[in-house]
């Protein structure tokens, strides 16, 4: 994520895991903070706010399985249409054509009373506040950019800033293909897993609801839920059609996690679920577990890692080369406020072969730890392009409303070579796809994604030779190809120089 909030956090003592539509209800966010940005002469104003105040009432509706037509109509999401209308940008950019082709009857149109009519018809007393929020922050996605946003504090405080969290999530990770949403992960242990759930299965329905023109955000909130409840899944696996049942339980997602793979040559694998407050420390553990073991070489697993605390990430990738080494450089927007280096600032504990596992959903400090790391010559990069999310973000209290805190885009980061993985990523050296699933990146979600200035550039200095570990054998059956090749990888030792 990128994200520093200069709040101080706070460690609640229960251990019950609350809903996000909880923790905005906390906040008493009221409707007149969303009413003050979609008034009538204002969305007209313009055709960025016109799409800014379109996006807000398509957050709210979407929530509940509905849409909003360029006539001001509340419709059911048409599961059947063949335009893919997932994503933001997808449904945003209908709106913008409408406005340049229509404008005089576009300006017309009442947002206000779109929202009027969901409160009444949809939102239920105790959703209100999350109904507000949500439709904030479609404002703020389409006006600003999509990385700019409100959260309530309590949420950032126990969830996004807190190691080893509980969620109450069936333990899947999604991703798309050929407009299907599809299973690209099964947590261990999680009730997806016990149930028999498997990667490459696509989601038909969830609960009855067919999931096919649903915003990912939405399907992410359909298989969350209360401990306890059941969750009902359809699916297509191989053209045979399944469905399977499972209760939800909390689930407790360590923030690092620690293993050794045994053989002639012994490996470590220390897998990085986020970049939590601690982290740091976790890894120092996980490095002195794996020493213990005699490894020959360490696999660092930051697949489907959205990122988290950037000072983590400098941290944890000097304990790889050195805490003298500038890890990553910020640059504002603001022109008058001068960049910073950053430095991990901790000893070298671990100088033996490493490769670093990333995919379409590694992020941020991801991309931090994965591209410093490559740009010292100190670990290859194996797996897919990672997301490409180069933008941090700064929190502070939100003026309106004190227990509801304002993330706002501050500038990009930049890794020791010069370069910023915004809306570009890291291109592995070694290249193993996640079987033509992909991931929809910035510039394919949103209708305002963020682009980074260009920099002067070194050129990147990689571990190995690349095509000697292409050419090797493969001798594991493990279905993780990923880590299988990244395995072979580990112990090329011939460098070579190149641009990517």
């Amino acid at each position: 994520m990128g994200i520093s909030l200069s709040l101080s956090r706070t460690h609640s003592g229960s251990s019950k895991v609350k809903s996000v539509d909880a923790y905005w209800a906390e906040t008493g966010l009221g409707p007149a903070a969303l009413e003050d940005l979609i008034q009538d002469n204002t969305c007209g104003s313009s055709e960025r706010y016109f799409i800014a105040c379109a996006n807000s009432v398509l957050n709210i509706a979407n929530r509940f399985n509905m849409t909003v037509t360029t006539e001001g109509k509340i419709v059911p999401v048409d599961v059947n249409m063949s335009a893919d209308m997932s994503s933001e940008k997808k449904q945003l950019d209908v709106w913008k054509e409408y406005f340049t082709a229509h404008t005089a009857q576009a300006v017309k149109l009442s947002f206000m009373n779109v929202w009027k009519t969901l409160q009444e018809k949809y939102v239920k007393p105790e959703q209100e506040a999350m109904m507000v929020g949500l439709g904030l922050n479609g404002f703020i996605s389409a006006f600003r950019d999509p990385h700019t946003y409100l959260m309530p504090v309590a949420m950032f405080k126990e969830v996004v800033s807190k190691a080893d969290n509980q969620s109450t999530s069936l333990g899947v990770t999604l991703g798309k293909s050929n407009g299907q949403y599809v299973v690209r992960k099964v947590l261990e242990g999680s009730p997806a897993k016990k149930a028999g759930l498997e990667k490459g299965d696509i989601i038909v329905e969830i609960n009855g609801q067919k999931v096919r023109g649903l915003l990912q955000a939405r399907i992410s909130e359909l298989l969350k839920g209360d401990v306890g409840t059941e969750a009902t899944l359809r699916v297509n696996r191989n053209g045979e059609k399944l469905k399977f049942k499972m209760v939800r339980a909390e689930i407790t997602v360590a923030t690092v996690s620690t293993r050794v793979i045994d053989g002639i040559k012994p490996i470590g694998v220390i897998g990085i679920n986020k970049f939590a407050k601690g982290a740091c420390d976790k890894t120092k553990e996980a490095i002195s577990m794996v020493k213990k073991a005699s490894v020959r070489g360490l696999l660092l697993d930051l697949r489907d890692n959205p990122g988290g605390q950037m000072e983590e990430a400098a941290c944890i990738a000097s304990l790889f080369v050195g805490g003298d080494k500038k890890i990553f450089e910020l640059r504002y927007l603001d022109p008058g406020k001068k960049s910073e280096a950053y430095f991990g600032g901790e000893d070298k504990i671990f100088d033996k072969p490493m490769a670093v596992l990333i995919n379409a959903g590694s992020a941020s400090a991801s991309e931090i730890v994965a591209g410093a790391l490559r740009d010292f010559g100190r670990a290859v990069l194996v797996g897919e392009r990672t997301f490409g999310k180069g933008s941090f973000q700064e929190g502070e209290y939100w003026t309106q409303n004190k227990k509801v805190a304002l993330f706002e885009t501050k500038g990009f980061y930049y890794l020791p070579s010069g370069r910023s993985p915004q809306m570009k990523g890291l291109t592995p050296d070694v290249a193993v796809t996640f079987d033509n699933i992909s991931v929809g990146r910035e510039e394919d979600q949103f209708i305002n994604p963020l682009r980074a200035p260009e920099r002067q550039v070194k050129p990147l200095v990689t571990a190995i030779s690349t095509q000697d570990c292409l050419d090797m054998e493969d001798g594991s059956k493990s279905e993780d190809m990923q880590l299988s090749k990244a395995r072979q990888v580990l112990f090329c030792s011939k460098t070579v120089s190149k641009v990517n």
